[in-house]
């Protein structure tokens, strides 16, 4: 797959995108009977929290949000918690893994095109992430929702991204796992490249991405960076 875009940069989502959350997932199995339900829904409240503070105008940053959205889940399930179980599940946001393919492609990709990362997440968690997983060096821009006090997506979080590039809108590709987060990004103008890596269900609500793919080797080669 080849595909013919004009763009000058390229703007990543980092959890689930870049970075694999997974270490949570696993986590959650030390505490909760079943860990994938427990990691669930507390990813769901998570991302339900972010949606609700933006529609009231109430921003709290992500790590306060994450911390309210395990204290549901922990109720939810009726597990019980003590201070290192806690701390151990909320660091696993603080320490992710890129995806084994993510190092070598950013390292080809900005040969070419300016990279950043546009994320909910705080600054705290993205420089945490991004050092633990020592790809922050690929990056000229690290961009948090707490610029803007909203979340994705909101189009003044992808407006951020426009701003600090001094790039049109058409000239940015944004990537990114989460499908509202393409909804979002696609809406607002950007090229659009979903990563699937889980072979997702498209939304039928919205505009599409521009292409989809499985893994950054994969956009590297749709760009003609073999």
């Amino acid at each position: 797959m080849a595909v013919r875009l004009n763009v000058k940069a390229i703007v990543f989502d980092l959890y689930g995108t870049l970075v694999d959350i997974s270490v949570i997932a696993e986590r959650c199995k030390e505490v909760a009977a079943d860990g994938e339900a427990f990691c669930g829904t507390w990813r769901a409240k998570q991302l339900e929290y972010a949606f609700l503070t933006t529609l009231m105008g109430r921003y709290r940053d992500f790590l306060y949000i994450t911390e309210r959205a395990l204290d549901y889940t922990v109720a939810h399930f009726g597990v019980t918690l003590d201070t290192q179980q806690r701390k151990r599940l909320l660091d696993g946001w603080l320490e992710p893994t890129a995806y084994p393919e993510v190092p070598s492609a950013l390292a080809k990709l900005a040969e070419k095109y300016a990279l950043a990362v546009l994320s909910n997440g705080a600054p705290r968690m993205l420089e945490s992430g991004l050092k633990a997983t020592e790809i922050r060096p690929h990056f000229r821009w690290v961009l948090s929702a707490q610029a803007v006090k909203v979340y994705k997506p909101s189009p003044r979080i992808y407006q951020l991204a426009a701003q600090k590039t001094r790039l049109a809108k058409n000239r940015i590709l944004f990537v990114s796992s989460n499908s509202f987060d393409v909804l979002g990004a696609k809406n607002f103008g950007f090229k659009v490249c979903w990563l699937n890596r889980s072979g997702a269900q498209l939304d039928p609500l919205g505009p599409r991405a521009d292409f989809i793919i499985s893994d950054l080797t994969e956009l590297a080669r749709a760009l003609g960076l073999n």
